[in-house]
């Protein structure tokens, strides 16, 4: 058993490649900040749709009434940013408990100012966007988010990335409310600024063997954080760590570095593949494809469907994971909020079927069908 998991753990590190041609690089190097005031998608148009939605399911989304007002008022934590790490032991294997109680205050917020940005789309109210605004700029006086080192708790860094990605995301929503006061607005976007900097601070390996989901995440954030703050080689930096991220596939389509997490490799697949779908997302509305770009003969298609055939037939794992596995696209759990985006440009099977109820991620802005599902039934 060791010396196979020490076979495939070789593998990973030989399959981990760097982009070999300069095109793909290209295609990202000269790209632009268009619209530095464009979310990952356009709320009009969108606001316009959930006015005339039939899909039962959107409709299921629109009866949710919470809201940053509804929200219990998060209060930024004091002291060292400490965070006990996720797993016992290890990368896989049993959860460690003393985690959700560090995390608490971060989940807070996360739900606070996501469920502000999608009540903000589905009716327009300016107070939800005030509301946002206020609890980011709490945060933002408090110097949230800072006080940490990657030394002292890298599951702080990690929560960082999160919590960054999911309020950057759901203040692209309500940014443009013109009751939002400038002086806040200045405040929320330096502050947002320098966590982005200071987290790619704490990146000191920069080795791209060891580029895994975290680094996807980080991309996110560099992504989002640069187009609000108007960050060109913040928001390129986000694009090339997309373009590694598909240089690294294997053949088939899976990620080597998510492979290599025992019984949660196909969750981490999926779990890598959503900070990828949003770069893409605010990527595409500043006039930049990266869902068909192509790197060493691979696209953001592959990995799906990568997850798609190997949730259907498990023993597909088996080169890369003797266990069985703990996630499948059709454990009749809700599936992640992420594909909402991708079966709005892909529709049809498999995602009729799988996609049956209101979705929601605060690690994706908030409620990822209200932000992408289609507005008419079938």
């Amino acid at each position: 058993m060791k010396k196979i998991r020490m076979l495939l753990l070789v593998f990973v590190c030989i399959a981990l490649v760097v982009p070999g041609s300069g095109a793909e690089k290209n295609a990202v190097s000269t790209a632009r900040i268009v619209d530095p005031t464009a979310s990952f998608f356009d709320i009009t148009a969108r606001r316009a749709e959930l006015g005339s939605a039939t899909n039962p399911r959107l409709l299921d989304a629109l009866k949710d009434k919470s809201g940053c007002l509804s929200a219990e008022q998060p209060q930024p934590p004091t002291g060292r940013m400490i965070i006990p790490h996720h797993y016992l032991q290890g990368s896989n294997g049993p959860v460690n408990p003393l985690e959700k109680p560090a995390t608490e205050p971060y989940h807070k917020l996360q739900d606070a100012v996501t469920r502000g940005a999608g009540r903000y789309l589905a009716t327009g109210d300016h107070a939800e966007a005030v509301c946002v605004a206020k609890v980011l700029a709490t945060w933002a006086a408090a110097k949230a988010l800072l006080n940490y080192t990657r030394e002292e708790s890298s599951q702080a860094w990690y929560q960082v990335e999160w919590t960054l990605g999911s309020v950057s995301l759901a203040y692209s929503v309500v940014q443009s409310d013109p009751s939002i006061p400038r002086d806040q607005r200045k405040l929320i976007l330096a502050w947002l600024h320098n966590v982005a900097e200071y987290m790619f601070d704490q990146d000191k390996d920069r080795d791209a063997t060891k580029e895994n989901n975290h680094a996807y995440g980080r991309a996110l954030d560099a992504t989002s954080v640069g187009i609000l703050t108007g960050d060109e080689a913040l928001y390129r930096r986000g694009l090339e760590q997309y373009v590694r991220a598909i240089a690294q596939m294997n053949p088939d389509g899976s990620f080597p570095l998510e492979m290599a997490r025992h019984e949660n490799a196909l969750w981490y697949q999926s779990f890598a593949l959503a900070p990828l779908a949003m770069v893409a997302e605010l990527a595409n509305r500043q006039g930049v494809d990266l869902y068909d770009l192509k790197v060493n003969g691979h696209s953001f298609s592959d990995a799906v469907n990568f997850l798609v055939t190997a949730s259907a037939q498990p023993e597909q794992m088996k080169k890369y994971a003797l266990e069985t596995q703990t996630f499948s696209l059709y454990s009749g759990k809700a599936p992640p909020g992420w594909l909402e985006f991708w079966a709005r440009r892909h529709p049809g099977a498999p995602w009729d079927e799988l996609l049956t109820k209101p979705l929601f991620d605060s690690n994706l802005g908030g409620s990822t069908t209200l932000f992408a599902a289609p507005a008419k039934a079938k």
